[in-house]
């Protein structure tokens, strides 16, 4: 795992906008992916999705039998990037699986800055043993949002294949806006997302 993060750090090319200091999506990719080395001996997993205009990294770290921390870092090329991180009760039952929990967020945006604690969760279905289906949705209502911030809305839709016990590739469509106190309701991202998750 180790050298597959080195190996896309090697081959990111990275610029910068020198009048106004903005570091680009790909060398947040890169700075990101290393941070996430740290969390790779330790993680139930750790992914990586992403498209054309979006890049999304992340973890999921089974802290006891039915608690777990995860946590996401999404990268815009054109509205800025999104961090949260939250702790979930999630129970395993057959051939379904949910989660249920909080996360709090730091979004810096092109239309605002702010922080917000959103409620949620996921539902899943496995279809077969390496085929499952998964649905997440968290909100923030206006008073759990703070600095420009005023809502924030996501919802997910996911459906995931095992290559093989230790590699999941998987497609999602991700939904993410965020409602502001003066400025225009932003739409983070409205795609769909190709990625890969590496279980430990």
């Amino acid at each position: 795992m180790r050298k597959i993060i080195r190996s896309l750090s090697l081959n990111v090319t990275t610029t910068l906008a020198i009048g106004n200091n903005k570091v680009s999506l790909k060398k947040s990719l890169v700075i990101t992916a290393g941070l996430l080395v740290s969390f790779s001996s330790a993680a139930s997993n750790i992914s990586l999705a992403f498209n054309n205009d979006n890049i999304i990294l992340g973890y999921d770290l089974e802290m006891k039998e039915a608690l777990k921390l995860k946590g996401d870092f999404l990268q815009t090329i054109d509205n800025g990037y999104t961090l949260d991180t939250g702790l979930y009760a999630f129970q395993d039952v057959g051939s379904t699986f949910f989660e249920l929990g909080a996360k709090g967020m730091r979004m810096d945006n092109d239309n605002g800055d702010g922080y917000a604690l959103a409620f949620g969760g996921l539902g899943g279905l496995r279809l077969t043993e390496e085929f499952s289906l998964e649905a997440e949705f968290h909100f923030s209502p206006e008073i759990l949002a703070f600095g420009d911030t005023e809502n924030y809305t996501q919802w997910i839709v996911r459906a995931d294949y095992a290559l093989m016990p230790t590699a999941h590739f998987f497609v999602e469509y991700n939904h993410t806006t965020v409602e502001y106190k003066k400025m225009p309701n932003e739409r983070l991202t409205s795609d769909i997302l190709f990625g890969l998750e590496w279980v430990f």
